[in-house]
Formats: C-alpha cells, structure tokens, sequence
C-alpha cells in the first residue's frame, strides 16, 4: 500500500498519544490490531510506572493520552492512572467495550475522565458475533449481548458530562449494516468510521475474509452521511486505511513508542520508562505524518467546552 510523501516527517512532539496500556482483552474481535501477542510473557506495567511515563508525556507536550488496549478498563491501575493523567495537566480519553464501565466507575472519574470512546460496530448482536464483537465465552456460543451492555453506558456518559465518542470498524460482514438508529440512540459527539486496517502480524489470517473494499467502504460512510444530515451535533470521522497509517502516534503496553506506516508497526529500541518519551520518538518519528494526521481531523476540539457544546 502507498504511503504518504509529506515533508513534513520529523520529531515534532505529537499533540496526542494513543497508550495501549494492557494487552490482555475479554472481547474477540476478529479485525484487532492490537493483541500484542508477542508480549504474552510480559507483566503488567506498575502504577508507579505508569505516573513516569504520563508525566514524561505532558512534559514533552502531548495534549491528550488516549487509553486504549487490549481491554483498558481491565487494568488494575487504568483509575489511578486516569486521574494522575489529569494531575499532570493532559486530556484524558479511554477507548472501551464498556465492561467495567458502570456508575461507580463514572462516579470516582468526575474531573479526571474527559472523554470515552465506546467500540460499537453493527445494529444487532448478531453481527456483533460474527465479527468477534463480545465476551470471549459469548462469542464461543455464536452469541454476544454487546449492544444490550453499551447502549446504557452511552447514557451514563451522557448523564455525568463525559465526551461520548462512537468508533466502528467497517469491515466485509458489516459494510450493508445500517446504523443510524444506533448512533441517534448513542448521540455522540463525534462518530469515527474506521475501514479495518491489517497490520503485518497482527491480523493477517483474519483479515483475509474481513478486508474490506475501499468501495464499500466509501459508500458505508456516504449512506449514513445522508442519514443522520438532520443530526448536526454527531460530527461523523471517516478514516480509510491510508488515512489511518502514519497518523497515529502509540505507545505499547511496555512502554515503547511506535507508529504504523506502510501497514507493520515500528518500535523504538527500549521503552520510554528508559530512554525518555522525546528520544523513543525521535527513534520512530518518520513514520509519522503531522499533515496527514491532521488532514485525518486528528487535532479536533477536544476541550471540556466541547463536551458541554460551548465551543
């Protein structure tokens, strides 16, 4: 696949990071990217370890940390981390399948949690299992009760002022889904639309029948764009996979710094909890592209003010 040329390659600090914080997952998603299964043996990263690293990014000059995983809501120190996220000054977000999200949960996050992107991707369960989209010992059964978990958590979102963000992945089983019901049911602020991305030993065998044509692809995000036009506060990202490559700055659950141009992941030599964030990101920088990233919408208005519709 073609990547981007901009010139613009370089060690700008990024103004947002995406932390897989935890490998490990209870779902089963056929088109994962992220299973990291190379860090099996791998322990968990320490809460102490975790403040260093959050606070290398904000003093680096990231923005915003992205919690994603794996499962991040499964790891025992995501709540002390979220709140010394916002200790030291960033944006916080988590990206979810909602276990583990509940009201105690929002109750204790009041002031720290920013934003939470909830991982939906069709209108019915059914489909929801075809993909892998449910708890491991469900979709063992060809069963998942994904939408009957996440639609009330929407609401709780909505209820304590947290930014309510919908990600689906468009893949070949769901490219004819509508979900319009869904995302008016969800009301987010901003829908991201994500073609399946393969990763080069990441997803291989499964993306073989879950690829999907840029085609369908294109049409999927015009057929809802037409949908919800009368819905003006759900702002709806589209990102194919060449949008998708290069735009995203990461780190994994070990610490280390990587991005994904040309479809396979480049890693910095040691973790940042050893060579600083700024040095691990020199190392893998040129594989990332700020125009392309905000060509993407990646540097959207993701302030408090935002989320109460202020902006």
């Amino acid at each position: 696949m073609e990547f981007h040329n901009e010139k613009d390659r370089g060690t700008k600090t990024p103004k947002a990071v995406n932390w897989h914080c935890f490998k490990a997952c209870n779902y089963a998603c056929g088109f994962c990217y992220a299973r990291f299964e190379s860090l099996n043996a791998t322990p968990a990263m320490a809460e102490n370890e975790g403040f260093r690293l959050l606070e290398q990014l904000a003093q680096s000059g990231v923005e915003k940390v992205n919690f994603v995983g794996g499962e991040p809501m499964l790891h025992p120190h995501i709540r002390a981390w979220i709140k010394h996220a916002k200790h030291v000054g960033l944006v916080t977000s988590i990206v979810s399948n909602g276990t583990r999200i509940d009201r105690e949960f929002l109750e204790e996050m009041q002031g720290h949690l920013d934003w939470v992107g909830l991982s939906i991707d069709a209108s019915s369960d059914v489909l929801h299992a075809a993909l892998g989209r449910g708890l491991k010992n469900e979709v063992a059964r060809g069963v998942s009760n994904h939408l009957e978990r996440t639609l009330p958590v929407a609401d709780l979102l909505h209820e304590f002022g947290v930014g309510v963000k919908l990600n689906t992945v468009v893949t070949a089983l769901n490219a004819d889904d509508n979900m319009s019901e869904v995302v008016r049911r969800i009301r987010p602020h901003r829908w991201k639309i994500f073609q399946a991305l393969p990763i080069e030993g990441e997803n291989d065998d499964e993306m073989a029948q879950l690829e999907v044509s840029n085609r369908a692809f294109e049409a999927y995000v015009e057929v809802h764009k037409e949908a919800l036009a009368d819905s003006e506060d759900i702002r709806i990202v589209a990102e194919n996979n060449e949008a998708m490559l290069g735009t995203y700055a990461m780190i994994d659950p070990m610490g280390r710094v990587y991005t994904n141009a040309e479809g396979r992941y480049r890693y910095s030599s040691e973790s940042s909890l050893t060579m600083g964030f700024l040095q691990a990101w020199n190392e893998v920088s040129e594989g990332f592209s700020q125009k392309a990233f905000e060509a993407r919408d990646g540097d959207w208005d993701w302030s408090r003010e935002a989320i109460r519709g202020e902006a």
